[in-house]
């Protein structure tokens, strides 16, 4: 009789070894598959990251002038407008992502850096003009002596001539464009052909940190 509880107690406790078990393995799954997942409904469709060029147009601008000993008569940075072009990322819900320049816009504030240039040097011909008591004539006159001085039209000078102001669209490409898929685990995105990078995200924002940079995107 001793045997038989001594024995229904061993049975008992491997039971119970067992379902502790299971429950675990069940605990562990539910905890899995929280922390990874192959995409997030939540982050999917088009995001837009601003790239802030100023500084580099104006640091080349600034050389350029120099260069042309021109940069202590005039002060390229009160013509120069914020420049921006725009990085499309692409998250999709069947776990792939791209990304891509948008070229159009670089072409954009390109021509804004060139035309802010163009503002500043038409300036500095206005000045030196009255300097020498004449008259600086309307702004079509002005741009005519300036095509003189250069032997072709403002615009087409800095076209063939002038300083690159922002880096070219190759240039960009080759740092942002790409694709391929990514998945989720916990606070990190792990991208295939990019860094691992933590995120944060919203409606509106997403931002991803990465080991060497912070990325901010915007909800397009």
């Amino acid at each position: 009789m001793a045997k038989e509880k001594k024995s229904r107690g061993h049975k008992l406790i491997v039971l119970l070894l067992l379902f502790v078990i299971l429950l675990l393995s069940a605990i562990s799954c539910a905890l899995s598959l929280r922390l990874y997942k192959r995409s997030d409904p939540s982050l999917a469709g088009h995001w837009q990251m601003e790239l802030v060029l100023t500084d580099s147009a104006l640091s080349r601008a600034k050389l350029w002038l120099h260069a042309a000993a021109l940069g202590d008569q005039i002060n390229v940075e009160t013509y120069m407008p914020k420049l921006t072009a725009h990085v499309d990322l692409y998250l999709d819900r069947d776990g792939s992502w791209s990304r891509g320049l948008d070229e159009a816009s670089l072409d954009t504030a390109r021509a804004m850096a060139e035309s802010a240039l163009g503002n500043a040097l038409r300036e500095l011909a206005r000045l030196r003009i009255m300097s020498a008591g004449r008259p600086d004539g309307t702004d079509a006159e002005l741009d005519a002596r300036l095509a003189d001085a250069a032997g072709m039209p403002l615009d087409r000078y800095f076209a063939e001539y002038g300083p690159r102001l922002l880096p070219a669209a190759d240039e960009l490409r080759a740092q942002y464009d790409g694709s391929g898929s990514y998945q989720i685990e916990g606070v990190h995105i792990r991208f295939d052909g990019l860094d691992d990078a933590r995120y944060l995200a919203d409606d509106a924002l997403l931002v991803l940190e990465f080991t060497d940079r912070t990325e901010v995107y915007r909800r397009a």
